[in-house]
């Protein structure tokens, strides 16, 4: 039998679009909310609970195209075969290597998925939870839980993304940030339990294994317990990623001369021979704002990114409040933590 989806989109999204609700396996189901981030718990478990359908999904946007609309309703549920799917957006190539690197309970914790992708969950697998604890976050919590459950994640890649322009720029974490406030308690109490062994498979490496762990909390702004975790990892690991988490987590506090230190500390790392290519796309996305393009040549010197230039330029976005630089810094920043979390789980389990 053919599995069906019911897949809830904003009213705003859809009232300008023509969606026809058949008996195709993707019917659409409307929310009042502006997003579906905004549901609250009691909301999202009665959607799952009243539902007929094997899978609910959600789709975030600030916009949706018709074809876009067309492409959600022809999707075919055959090849769902995971308790959570996922559909990504466009230029959602973080999110993508995110959940093909990481083991799937980091990869839940590292990134909320809903700016940057659909999201199907399978309903068996929602009500298996039995209890899901009260926040302002409950699908993104929901999702982190299921990973915990090992519950499957699946990418489904089409050949044609989906082109929502995701509004994810600016939730990126602050380069200097305050303490997150109470209302984020259920992410640090997941992410105080993430324990790397249950979820990382042949550990090789237990202080990269930990390094992991700092790293989910410095990307959080969790920036004392991050300290915690890197600094009992210090000159430990393949590539010292243990250092490098201390490295940011200083740059991060700010104290610039503490971060400089460390990156000392950590002097060659393989990421600093990838950042170059991973960061050009923003360079050109900025090429014409001589104040951000000028640090081009002070970021990368043959072909190799520097470490302590960039923490000169997270200093200059606090000194001068500038605008365009700090969000080139704050997606430099993101790039930065995603892709070390990859190293770190990489060198966690390599032989």
């Amino acid at each position: 039998m053919t599995a069906t989806v019911k897949l809830y989109l904003p009213q705003r999204i859809l009232e300008p679009l023509n969606y026809p609700n058949g008996d195709s396996s993707v019917s659409l189901g409307t929310l009042e909310q502006i997003s579906p981030a905004s549901l609250t718990r009691t909301e999202l478990v009665s959607l799952f609970e009243s539902s007929t359908d094997e899978y609910v999904g959600f789709v975030d946007a600030p916009q949706l195209t018709q074809a876009d609309l067309d492409q959600l309703l022809a999707l075919d549920p055959g090849q769902l075969r995971a308790g959570v799917c996922l559909l990504p957006f466009s230029a959602s190539e973080p999110l993508i290597q995110t959940y093909q690197t990481l083991p799937p309970q980091a990869a839940a914790l590292a990134m909320n998925p809903l700016p940057h992708a659909g999201i199907l969950i399978r309903k068996t697998d929602f009500l298996s939870l039995k209890h899901l604890p009260d926040s302002l976050d409950p699908l993104w919590q929901t999702l982190i839980l299921l990973a915990k459950q090992k519950v499957p994640f699946q990418l489904i890649e089409t050949e044609t993304p989906l082109t929502v322009e995701s509004n994810y720029l600016g939730s990126l974490p602050e380069l200097a940030p305050s303490l997150p406030g109470p209302d984020r308690k259920w992410l640090l109490d997941l992410l105080r339990g993430y324990n790397p062994q249950q979820d990382l498979p042949s550990i090789t490496s237990s202080a990269d294994a930990t390094a992991l762990k700092a790293g989910l909390l410095c990307l959080h702004d969790y920036l004392d317990e991050s300290h915690e975790y890197s600094q009992s990892v210090q000159s430990q690991g393949r590539h010292g990623a243990g250092d490098y988490w201390h490295h940011i987590m200083h740059r991060r506090e700010p104290d610039y001369s503490n971060a400089k230190y460390w990156s000392r500390a950590v002097g060659y790392h393989p990421l600093h021979d990838e950042l170059p290519t991973a960061v050009e796309p923003l360079f050109e996305q900025y090429a014409g704002l001589s104040h951000v393009a000028s640090w081009k040549p002070k970021l990368v010197q043959n072909k190799r990114w520097l470490l302590n230039a960039f923490v000169d330029c997270c200093q200059e976005c606090e000194n001068s409040q500038d605008p365009e630089l700090n969000a080139f810094a704050r997606q430099v920043q993101w790039l930065e933590m995603l892709l070390l979390l990859q190293k770190t789980s990489h060198d966690a389990i390599s032989s």
